[in-house]
């Protein structure tokens, strides 16, 4: 099997400072999408360089994880639209 290159990218986020403002997991609570829309530019720029791309978001990085992936991939799919 040949190698194949990839990137691995983890946000992780401030565990401390977002259980100051909240326990519960269900909504974005720190709005991330500036520092979204500039991965989604350097991941679509691996992607076109056909590079694996691993990338996973805790609750931690803004409250709600799985809308964390939503955003990133609504702006990547307008990154591709350009």
């Amino acid at each position: 099997m040949p190698d194949q290159d990839f990137t691995y990218v983890r946000w992780l986020g401030d565990r401390k400072g977002i259980e100051e403002r909240t326990k519960v997991w269900n909504k974005i609570i720190i709005g991330r999408r500036p520092e979204l829309a500039e991965w989604a530019e350097i991941l679509g720029k691996a992607h076109q360089r056909k590079i694996q791309i691993f990338a996973y978001a805790n609750n931690y990085y803004a409250g709600y994880a799985p809308e964390t992936v939503g955003q990133l991939e609504k702006l990547w799919k307008f990154v591709g639209e350009r």
